[in-house]
């Protein structure tokens, strides 16, 4: 009787493959149903497994958790999404890092857009709520040079809803005294607070500084000088 030693160790390696307690767990490789409860090889399953994460797998062994930082514990994408991943690293997550940031720049953007078409409390005049000389040529800057997707105004808005009411329609007006009863543009409220200080208060803090700064001079005694 001759003995096959080559097809007694590949049956061996087989059997052991298919009676391990992980693999008859797993189903693998006769079973038509994956761990997820899906049919393996059906659209929904490729769908489910190409959306898994790439790389190495967190697991629990011996009562420690293998590797010990955290990673994914999914099931593993098959062999050939793997292989597609590492072809085309570092796509789609450079792409995806990369509009993320894009959001945040367009996020800030927008929000210095809009304190520099917003005209302040003191932008008006604190007795009538009409529009200031100021006021008037930061609302004229907006007219001429922003962009035509940012052209619009914002009058930050008081507690009083008349005066709400006084500032806006000062604004509106100055808009079709220079541009024309056709001209439109979007003017609305905007909760806000000044972020710098207006010019009048940073003119009379470095008036108040300069009067009260002392003359520079070196202090000169003629009492202890020698050579007598």
């Amino acid at each position: 009787m001759r003995i096959y030693l080559p097809q007694i160790v590949l049956f061996a390696f087989f059997s052991s493959v298919v009676l391990t307690p992980d693999s008859a767990h797993a189903g693998w490789p006769w079973s038509a149903k994956h761990e997820s409860g899906m049919k393996k090889y059906s659209p929904e399953w490729w769908g489910y497994t190409g959306s898994l994460p790439v790389g190495s797998r967190q697991v629990y062994r011996y009562g420690k958790m293998w590797p010990n930082r955290p990673r994914p514990t999914e099931p593993q994408q098959t062999v050939m999404q793997q292989l597609h991943a590492a072809h085309f690293w570092p796509t789609p997550y450079n792409h995806i890092d990369r509009s993320y940031i894009e959001c945040l720049e367009e996020a800030q953007i927008a929000e210095g857009w809009k304190n520099a078409t917003t005209l302040y409390e003191y932008h008006f005049s604190p007795d009538t709520h009409q529009l200031t000389k100021s006021g008037r040529e930061h609302l004229l800057w907006i007219m001429q040079n922003a962009v035509t997707h940012r052209r619009m105004a914002y009058v930050q808005a008081s507690a009083e809803p008349y005066i709400n009411d006084l500032r806006l329609a000062s604004v509106n007006q100055f808009v079709h005294e220079v541009g024309g009863q056709d001209c439109t543009m979007a003017v609305m409220l905007h909760v806000t607070s000044p972020i710098s200080r207006p010019a009048v208060e940073v003119e009379s803090y470095q008036r108040v500084w300069l009067e009260n700064m002392e003359s520079p001079h070196i202090p000169y005694s003629l009492e202890g000088s020698g050579g007598d």
